[in-house]
């Protein structure tokens, strides 16, 4: 049973399996009154086989392509949303030589989207095609029934015998590190010294700090981020929001950064707008020029970066070629669609996807990702409306997890083995942070941290902060939903591994390619993580 304002909908189910390998899922439900939705039903998350050949039965007839290797943008078109193709019935995919899988739908048909553009590690098929013109509008005892039968079709290649996972580091380092910083605490309050104290031991490059120029109560904002970015040894990250009628805000911020001590690493320029958008696009060229020529003479040539404040999948559709734009912004979230931990993890690879992605694009502008957050920060929300007594929806409990701290190390990896030029993860203190603040979190019996805690993702930080100098190896995972790796070596010619197990058992890890002699090994788990945090 659904129930959501106006939205009232139930349904029943039924999964059935078979011993030749066909699984089949049945859905049938009905609406009670009217409202508007955008997608009732079944959706199927293929694997990221790209490259591979794909069949659908459209309405038209039969549709072959390859599966990209470029992100496809999610179009507009004729102010609609659209898919990769046309919309099917029926699809086969090969996943191997001689192999393929295959889905096919009764009752609707389905529409595929590129899901990397969320990050997600995953191509999706979703029945009720967007491309048909969403919202939809349903209509008292409207009956919904679909049925989705997967299978396959060819020879299954023999399984291969279990083995240990392998991270298999490459002989020769790569390019720096990202500069990585973090977000200004949410809740407003200012860091107190051991808090700093404990933020400064990362090392951080910079603090961001949103600044929404048209509203006066942006200057408190950048007197605190201003004296906590002090307090840190960090420059700043100016997320600024503005339109082409800002002149006069973006005039006083100008006059404002002329009398701070502290340094700004980049400007991050957004059009400014309310809530969250599904049709959002690129910053207008002209408002990245309008804030450039007003703040560069303040805070020097700094890059100054137009793209979006939400997913990657905004600018994807909408690519910069103005040279003002000198850099190219997105935010991060693994829980955009799904927010179990298998899914995120599944997730990991898609962060490596968009910034291998956003560095294609014409003027190779540097790449900076901010701001990395588990939870999505306004939305959408795919566990459900916030309900009363719960966490706020913008925090996620594996912030303090070793689950997130594992997550963490694979999104610094990816991040940084694709070349991003900067990342923001999380904020400085609280909830959403990486240190617990002196007065802890309003609901310790949902969130598991004590006051004055750091969160085990601190360790992370504190880690790659002690390499900052070093040069990025890559290090492939033979199994990269159980085991990922980041890999640093020093100017010393020494190399440092983060190996993560973000699988929910334990593994066995061989890393290959360090050099002979001693290894020291530390371990952040289920035996040392109460001490660590404390």
């Amino acid at each position: 049973e659904h129930r959501h304002e106006a939205i009232a909908f139930d349904w029943e189910g039924r999964i059935d399996g078979t011993p030749d390998g066909v699984i089949t899922y049945e859905m049938d439900g009905v609406c009670h009154g009217t409202f508007q939705y955008s997608k009732i039903g079944l959706n199927v998350h293929h694997p990221l086989t790209i490259g591979r050949r794909f069949r659908a039965q459209t309405p038209t007839g039969e549709l072959r392509g390859t599966l990209p290797d470029a992100i496809d943008p999610q179009r507009i078109v004729d102010g609609k949303l659209s898919g990769m193709f046309e919309p099917y019935a029926s699809l086969a995919i090969e996943v191997a030589d001689g192999l393929e899988a295959t889905i096919a739908l009764d009752g609707d048909v389905l529409e595929m989207q590129d899901h990397r553009n969320w990050i997600d590690g995953n191509f999706k098929s979703y029945a009720t095609p967007l491309s048909l013109g969403f919202p939809f509008d349903s209509s008292d005892g409207q009956r919904i029934r679909q049925v989705l039968t997967i299978g396959f079709r060819g020879a299954v290649p023999a399984a291969l015998p279990a083995a240990a996972a392998t991270i298999a580091l490459a002989a020769d380092a790569g390019g720096p590190l990202p500069a990585i910083g973090f977000g200004q605490a949410s809740h407003g309050r200012p860091l107190s010294a051991r808090e700093s104290a404990l933020i400064r031991a990362t090392t951080p490059s910079h603090l961001r700090v949103d600044l929404a120029v048209d509203d006066p109560a942006y200057r408190a904002a950048l007197d605190a981020a201003v004296a906590d970015a002090r307090s840190i040894g960090a420059a700043l990250e100016l997320a600024v929001f503005a339109n082409e009628a800002s002149g006069e805000g973006l005039a006083d911020l100008a006059s404002q950064l002329r009398s701070t001590d502290v340094s700004v690493a980049r400007v991050l320029v957004y059009l400014a707008s309310g809530g969250f958008s599904s049709v959002l696009g690129f910053t207008p060229a002209a408002v990245v020029r309008l804030v450039r020529e007003h703040l560069e003479p303040a805070v020097g040539p700094v890059a100054f970066a137009g793209g979006t404040n939400q997913n990657f999948s905004d600018i994807n559709r909408d690519r910069p070629s103005d040279t003002a734009i000198t850099a190219i912004c997105f935010a991060v979230s693994p829980t955009i669609h799904a927010a179990d931990d298998a899914s995120i993890v599944e997730n990991l690879v898609g962060v490596g996807e968009v910034v291998r992605m956003a560095r294609s694009f014409p003027g190779g502008r540097p790449v900076s990702v901010s701001p990395i957050t588990i939870a999505t920060r306004f939305g959408p929300y795919p566990g459900g409306p916030p309900q009363a007594g719960d966490l706020p929806p913008s925090v996620d409990v594996r912030q303090a997890s070793l689950l997130g701290a594992a997550w963490t190390v694979g999104m610094l990896k990816y991040a940084a083995e694709g070349g991003a030029a900067s990342v923001t993860a999380y904020e400085t203190t609280g909830w959403r942070g990486i240190v617990e603040t002196d007065a802890g979190n309003s609901m310790p019996d949902r969130f598991a941290s004590r006051p004055g805690d750091v969160l085990p993702l601190y360790h992370v930080f504190v880690d790659v902060g002690s390499w900052k100098a070093g040069r990025v190896v890559a290090a492939p995972s033979s199994e990269p939903l159980k085991v990922e790796a980041l890999a640093v070596e020093t100017p010393d010619g020494a190399r440092h591994v983060l190996v993560a197990n973000v699988a929910p058992e334990a593994m066995d890890v061989v890393v290959m390619g360090l050099a002979d002699g001693p290894v020291r090994v530390r371990k952040l788990d289920a035996t040392t993580g109460a001490t660590a945090m404390s």
